[in-house]
């Protein structure tokens, strides 16, 4: 055998290990591509308004000054975590009553409890993120203002 069979036998060689690897690297990409459940856990991992999302939250504020974070699951639960995670309510699901001209929706949980949703736009104090609604919760004699979003 010659040396530029040689040659050209390695170069092939070489190119077929190359095909081999990146079809095996596309073929697991593909398989990962191909399973929704895997990609949206993958990107709960790095976002926890999508996390919250797989969770079965259906609406999500933030505020700040003391840090808090409201989360709304319909038909089951209303979660106020204030005070940077210090304090936590938990409170049954109540149906909002609904000004849609107005673009208002409020949750009257109890006498002293209560969430108020506004169409207006609201940014965020520490991160600078936009928000489509501005939200203030009312705890007792606490008033939170913050800003959040429909988590669809």
């Amino acid at each position: 055998m010659t040396s530029k069979t040689k040659n050209m036998l390695k170069l092939t060689m070489t190119r077929f290990i190359q095909l081999l690897l990146f079809a095996t690297i596309s073929a697991c990409g593909a398989e990962e591509a191909d399973d929704p459940v895997a990609r949206e856990q993958a990107l709960a991992k790095n976002d926890v308004w999508h996390a919250a999302k797989l969770r079965g939250v259906a609406f999500r504020a933030v505020g700040q000054e003391p840090g808090w974070l409201l989360e709304i699951t319909n038909g089951e639960e209303i979660l106020l975590v204030s005070d940077y995670g210090q304090n936590r309510y938990s409170f049954p699901y109540v149906e909002p009553q609904e000004d849609k001209a107005a673009r208002r929706t409020v949750f009257q949980v109890n006498e002293t409890t209560s969430v108020l949703i506004e169409g207006k736009p609201c940014s965020d104090t520490m991160s600078g993120e936009s928000f489509e609604v501005t939200v203030e919760v009312s705890l007792g004699e606490t008033v939170l203002k913050g800003c959040g979003r429909a988590l669809f």
